[in-house]
């Protein structure tokens, strides 16, 4: 079995050095069913995706911290746990010492999916997870785009003034559902067990003419988390076929460049936020300003960090869209590497077989070993 945990900053530093290697819990309901050789996968409590993967190799039990600390020689005041859990629920369940051994810190996560080309049904999205298991994957994120929900339909209705995209808008995959589909979905899988973790988003479509409406729509959301993207500038989509008569022959690249990172910074100004999509998927042209972006670049690292956001390493640039790069480009990556951004990697499948591609290779990027 699998179990997830938080641990907190300095905790987690010292697994991760190899400095401890017991775990102290309350032996709650959840802990009660860890046995020997189990898989607990800790993650930083500030970075869901900075993640230990251990094994346990030995469990100890007691009544109360104090008694547990004694037993083991533990160099560490049993009051300390305080913090965590009162007296109370200590006497009502014992407590619990779990000795572990780190083997693993590569966490593979595809935190974007869709379920876009197909139906919002259970059989569909099963395909998605058992893809992501199949590709040895630790956790997946499904999210749709908020053109399939018609409580999104008024956030779109800028971009029909040019004819390609309001046949674009017609077509039968938008709006054809609504968030009450979605979250039964949601409930019928999340009854369901996976060796993998499964978390369920959106993917919204941020434009700052539409931020008000959007925050009226999402204040209800239920969901794990939210990612917004840019898809257009201007009122037009810069990533569809018609994009290059609509956008890029008519504007010079330098300002088609600085409306685009002026929405992505509002997006993430709004704070409505978790996650950033493909920060730099503007490029996927390979048409490229006359300017540095290492200014704007620094903006939005200090923008995420301000806002707790997480920036997405997405490949699907390589292999959606033939752009060399494996993800953001290096330039953008050594800035959020040198100012600690969280950051998630994400494959944007739009279809099963798509799931976990080029995951690997992204979270390697991210730790700096590839």
């Amino acid at each position: 079995m699998r179990y997830d945990m938080k641990l907190d900053y300095d905790s987690f530093n010292e697994i991760a050095e190899g400095r401890k290697s017991l775990e102290f819990r309350l032996n709650d309901e959840k802990r009660q069913k860890i046995r020997v050789d189990d898989l607990i996968f800790f993650h930083r409590a500030d970075n869901e995706y900075d993640v230990l993967k251990c094994k346990v190799k030995a469990l100890y039990h007691a009544d109360s911290f104090k008694k547990l600390f004694e037993e083991l020689c533990v160099d560490k005041n049993h009051e300390d746990m305080r913090k965590y859990y009162s007296t109370d629920r200590e006497k009502e369940y014992g407590v619990l010492g779990i000795e572990i051994e780190k083997y693993d810190d590569l966490y593979l996560a595809d935190g974007h999916m869709h379920l876009e080309y197909g139906p919002l049904n259970k059989e569909y999205a099963l395909r998605f997870i058992e893809e992501g298991i199949n590709k040895g994957l630790d956790e997946i994120d499904i999210l749709d785009h908020t053109h399939r929900f018609k409580e999104f339909e008024p956030c779109y209705e800028h971009l029909r003034k040019y004819s390609e995209q309001d046949e674009w808008l017609k077509q039968p995959t938008k709006f054809c559902n609504t968030l009450d589909d979605y979250y039964k979905l949601i409930e019928e899988l999340r009854k369901m067990e996976f060796p993998i973790k499964v978390k369920f988003g959106l993917e919204v479509c941020y434009t700052s003419n539409t931020e008000e409406l959007l925050r009226d729509i999402v204040k209800d959301i239920k969901l794990d988390f939210l990612t917004g993207a840019i898809h257009s500038v201007n009122s037009i989509l810069y990533d569809m076929s018609f994009s290059k008569k609509l956008l890029w022959d008519v504007y010079p690249a330098d300002d088609i460049y600085k409306w685009y990172y002026d929405e992505v910074l509002s997006l993430i100004k709004s704070g409505l936020f978790n996650r950033l999509a493909h920060p730099d998927q503007i490029k996927l042209l390979n048409i490229y300003p006359s300017y540095s972006l290492k200014e704007t670049f620094r903006e939005i690292a200090d923008g995420l960090n301000e806002k707790k956001m997480y920036g997405e390493n997405n490949t699907g640039i390589h292999y959606r869209y033939g752009h060399n790069d494996i993800g953001i480009s290096d330039e953008l990556l050594k800035i959020f590497k040198d100012k600690q951004v969280r950051m998630v990697c994400a494959s944007d499948a739009h279809k099963p077989e798509h799931v976990g591609s080029l995951i690997p290779e992204a979270a390697k990027r991210n730790k700096g070993v590839l």
